[in-house]
């Protein structure tokens, strides 16, 4: 069966995937060409990583390793607590656990005061201000008499899909004609649409000055992969029953890439498919402008060869791992055992001969997941499970222990980096709580018959979110921009930018839709100056004397 690819963006992969491992990979004749082709997609890495990017991520290894145990010796690790406990025949056995703090909040109840507002309203003042209609282009590229939308029949498109709603019920509670809505429907609303209005709205919260702001490492981007099931009342091929999240009904699992509090990209999957198989697609299918350094993600992100392949596209790989002290048993060092005293002793050396051995199908391996984007879930899931290639398999485990050893002790080391990666998750949760309170408006079950029709619902679902998100950004933002050309005190600052955009407890969801009588117009003035004036009260930012 065919992949439905959509601007390079896979949107439904039916490939065979029990084929051959082989099947899948590029020919092995394009490896001699690896270095014209990694600097054409611009990964110079690939064609030294079994060479010099092995010898750079060993020497990695070794440091983290050196620091850990030193920092852990001399008390500069403030994030790790020590016990000792004697034995009755004298000796002394020390135990460990870390310490987190993650200030991040789920919700914030900065925008609780503020009047209500119609989600209508919302979504017409982000769509003229982002120019998001652009993006809703017709089906057919030519002999068409309408070019452009209706706008106000597409907002009660998209309201109607993220709801779960059909085009009937929705003609049923707003005051659009049904043949308008049928009409905008049927040329303007599907899943290639959904996805450019969701990177326009992206991009323009990217734009705002408080975006970098948000960042959790520095001046690097740390997002977040996670998913959250839903339950569906139609049998689909990914429709599958889960008795721990659904209970007796089906459902499928919305995959999401949050960065920087927006929605950078999602798919829906099966719920009976792995979510790490699938992290390399979703953060390589981000088509917005913003660049993705760092990903996070729990449990279920992680598999055998993810560090590797994030890696070989420069994205650094920070799993949140729910028991550190039990993978602090199973690291891995470059040097022999015996020279590691501290603390924390490693399980077993690496065997880097094996990785070089393999150097060719290595990068075979990654030039494929660069050059068959409708492949690459389905060659991770095979490198992680299938044993048909076994020598490839456990270099490329052994290749991987490197970078799952060092960020182990990185987070030990780095109180810091264990704070970042939990607010990381936890803007994450939120987005699921606002994922979650849309689709339950009209108790919006996915009802689509195709998984196609699901898509488009589950787009429609991250474009309005993501329109609420770019609403508060930029009422946040304006706020922002005022504190620093007043010079304030950067604690506030500091305070100020940890406020989550992600907030809907001022928008109505439910009603009648009255989309003409309505201009969409909203003062914005009267809000900042609420919001400023909550600022200014609880903080030291006085107000200027003019």
């Amino acid at each position: 069966m065919n992949n439905y690819i959509t601007k390079g963006r896979l949107v439904c992969n039916d490939s065979v995937s029990y084929a051959d491992l082989n099947n899948d990979l590029i020919s092995d004749d394009l490896v001699d060409d690896v270095e014209k082709i990694a600097t054409k997609f611009g990964y110079d890495k690939i064609p030294t990583y079994c060479d010099k990017r092995l010898d750079a991520a060993l020497l990695d290894l070794d440091l983290a390793w050196d620091e850990t145990n030193v920092n852990i010796t001399n008390g500069t690790n403030k994030g790790i607590e020590i016990t000792e406990t004697i034995k009755p025949d004298g000796n002394i056995i020390q135990s460990w656990k870390l310490l987190y703090d993650a200030k991040e909040k789920l919700d914030d109840s900065f925008f609780s005061n503020l009047s209500k507002i119609e989600i209508a309203s919302l979504l017409k003042f982000i769509g003229d201000l982002t120019q998001l209609w652009s993006g809703f282009t017709h089906i057919k590229y030519k002999y068409i008499k309408r070019h452009k939308p209706n706008i106000l029949a597409v907002i009660a498109c998209i309201l109607a899909k993220a709801f779960g709603l059909n085009i009937q019920q929705m003609a049923e509670i707003c005051d659009i004609n049904i043949n308008i809505l049928r009409a905008t429907d049927q040329d303007f609303i599907r899943v290639e649409t959904f996805l450019d209005t969701n990177d326009i709205v992206n991009n323009y919260v990217h734009s705002l000055p408080i975006f970098k702001a948000w960042n959790l490492l520095d001046d690097a981007l740390l997002a977040d992969a996670d998913g959250k099931k839903h339950s569906t009342n139609n049998s689909t091929i990914q429709s599958r029953y889960s008795r721990k999240y659904l209970g007796k009904g089906k459902g499928i699992s919305l995959y999401s890439l949050m960065a920087n509090n927006v929605v950078v990209n999602a798919k829906s999957i099966g719920l009976n498919e792995y979510e790490g198989h699938g992290l390399y697609d979703i953060v390589c299918g981000n088509k917005s402008n913003i660049p993705i350094n760092y990903v996070t993600g729990d449990n279920h992100s992680i598999n055998p060869i993810n560090f590797i392949v994030l890696d070989s596209v420069d994205v650094g790989y920070l799993p949140s791992i729910k028991n550190i002290k039990h993978e602090a048993e199973k690291l891995y060092s470059n040097k022999l055992i015996s020279q590691y005293t501290g603390l924390i002793k490693p399980k077993a050396q690496i065997d880097s001969s094996l990785i070089k051995s393999n150097k060719r199908w290595i990068t075979r391996v990654l030039m494929s997941l660069l050059m068959q984007e409708n492949t690459q879930t389905t060659i991770i899931r095979k490198l992680s499970s299938h044993n048909r290639y076994a020598k490839l398999q456990a270099a490329l485990y052994e290749y991987n222990k490197i970078f799952k050893s060092t960020h182990v002790l990185n987070m030990i080391n780095d109180l810091e980096l264990r704070k970042a990666i939990k607010a990381a998750r936890n803007r994450t949760e939120a987005y699921h709580q606002l994922q979650g309170k849309i689709r339950k408006v009209y108790q919006g079950i996915f009802k689509g018959k195709k998984i196609i029709d699901n898509q488009v619902s589950s787009h429609a679902t991250r474009l309005l979110a993501n329109c609420m998100i770019a609403y508060n950004s930029t009422l946040l933002n304006t706020i922002y921009q005022k504190m620093i050309a007043e010079k304030a005190p950067q604690s506030v600052i500091n305070e100020f930018i940890r406020i989550s955009p992600i907030a809907w407890s001022y928008i109505t969801f439910t009603g009648r839709y009255n989309f003409k009588k309505n201009n969409g117009k909203i003062d914005l003035k009267e809000i900042l100056d609420t919001l400023e004036e909550k600022v200014r009260m609880n903080s030291l930012w006085k107000k200027e004397k003019i």
